[in-house]
């Protein structure tokens, strides 16, 4: 349950591209680092307050379409950022233990700092001589010779120390409570980590907080409509490092090499045969038998479609949609192109006044949340929710669920899924609906499997109208 580290094994160089060879002035980036710092810059430019900086994976994208990356550098420029994320509270507490006043630091050399570190404690392709010597180089240009110097001593310390082995002792200081140790350790804010050893107690929490800070397993989904699903899904399931095979639904270990076994996953998208989606995400709609559902389905929160596509590629009901943000609608709508599924009525309208003159069966309600069970994903998000932000969502959960009742044929089932692990966001919801609504009927309950291997954790339950 320890995040990944430096094991002290030898470390290979990665192959140099020729951006990467290329010479510049003193102080100058490598690519890759260049564009790591400047997404990160964005995604937290109030040094992770909650509420501030873009979405991680919009930053990156808008750092990367402005240069023009060898793929190899745009790739470590992604697994930098997206590692920082996760392990920057262990990150930053391993620097700053041995700095003297580390928040005197001017912000882009405690950056640069903090990047170079992270490669030698968790990047074992890279080696700790060339994080070492590019952070150098920069805080140099930065800020002189006098905190070049410090960040030269304090990387090559964390070099020996992760060269012998970094485990949680390095974590502990004197006095410091278990929760404490587990948020530097597990790189996860203390008030997360207190809600989940309340909520699932310390076991299960652990579970929990070691799988945020990891990368979760790449999910793809097989389209079982097309011709030759089945062969092409044994085909995959059959390729290493694969922890879940139920169609449609695989998992790759994360940084599976699926161009080397042979498959082409760019055209086998383009061509509609499989598509991007978490596991786990996949597998809670599954344990929700979708097929067993009364039709309509109205899915009223649909976002870009994933759900939707896969209520269509896996059952024969008609399906409806709507999201509030019509440019989501859009990209719905080619995905469904893309996929060969035929149109279906969607709506941009806001989940709390469903615009819908005929009742449907079913209501899927993939609700908005803080996202706290898929933390490594969208390790972002932990950096910037706040305690406060559970009883607004609750709020507003609520009055999706009470909407979606209201328009519900009688008989009809509500399906409630998140994607957090919050209990007040998650069976607290439940518990309010079915105490508004007598009669109601608790039908399917999905709870987080704090031993999934797939690395992303979500609540469902589904709640029969009378009638």
């Amino acid at each position: 349950m320890t995040p990944p580290h430096r094991s002290g094994a030898p470390r290979r160089p990665p192959a140099k591209t020729a951006a990467s060879k290329a010479k510049g002035a003193p102080g100058d980036l490598p690519p890759a680092r260049a564009a790591a710092l400047e997404s990160l810059a964005r995604a937290f430019p109030g040094q992770g307050r909650p509420g501030r900086g873009m979405d991680i994976q919009a930053a990156l994208d808008a750092v990367l379409a402005g240069r023009n990356l060898d793929p190899r550098d745009a790739a470590l420029a992604s697994e930098l950022v997206y590692g920082h994320a996760r392990l920057r509270g262990r990150t930053e507490f391993l620097v700053s233990r041995l700095l003297k006043n580390p928040a005197g630091l001017p912000p882009p050399v405690f950056a640069a700092l903090t990047l170079a570190a992270h490669e030698i404690l968790h990047l074992d392709r890279v080696p700790a001589y060339a994080s070492v010597d590019w952070a150098v180089s920069r805080i140099k240009a930065l800020s002189g010779a006098r905190l070049a110097g410090v960040a030269n001593a304090v990387l090559r310390r964390l070099a020996d120390e992760a060269a012998r082995g970094l485990g949680m002792d390095a974590c502990r200081t004197p006095g410091a409570a278990t929760a404490t140790v587990w948020s530097r350790h597990y790189s996860c804010p203390a008030w997360i980590v207190e809600l989940w050893r309340k909520a699932y107690g310390g076991a299960a929490a652990e579970r929990f907080l070691a799988a945020q800070a990891a990368a979760p397993p790449m999910g793809l989904r097989v389209n079982m409509r097309r011709p030759g699903a089945t062969g092409l899904f044994e085909r995959l399931a059959a390729l290493p490092g694969v922890p879940l095979a139920a169609p449609p639904t695989l998992a790759f270990a994360p940084g599976a090499d699926l161009a080397a076994a042979g498959f082409d996953l760019e055209a086998a998208q383009a061509h509609g045969l499989v598509s991007r989606q978490s596991a786990a995400a996949q597998r809670v709609l599954a344990d929700l038998d979708p097929p067993g559902w009364p039709g309509p389905v109205f899915d009223a929160c649909a976002g870009r479609g994933g759900k939707t596509a896969h209520l269509l590629e896996a059952t024969d009901h008609t399906v409806w949609a709507a999201d509030v943000h019509r440019g989501r609608l859009r990209a719905l709508g080619r995905e469904l192109v893309r996929l060969g599924l035929p149109p279906i009525p969607v709506f941009a309208a806001s989940g709390t006044r469903p615009p819908l003159k005929k009742r449907p069966g079913t209501i899927l309600l993939d609700a908005p949340c803080s996202g706290l069970g898929v933390l490594s994903r969208r390790p972002d998000a932990k950096w910037k929710r706040a305690p406060d932000d559970l009883a607004d969502l609750a709020r507003l959960q609520d009055g999706l669920l009470r909407a979606a009742w209201d328009v519900l044929a009688p008989g009809g089932l509500l399906v409630y899924v998140t994607c957090t692990l919050a209990p007040e966001e998650n069976q607290g919801r439940v518990d309010r609906l079915l105490v508004e609504n007598p009669g109601a009927r608790l039908a399917t309950r999905v709870d987080p499997d704090p031993a999934s291997p797939l690395g992303e954790f979500f609540f469902a339950a589904s709640v029969r109208k009378p009638g």
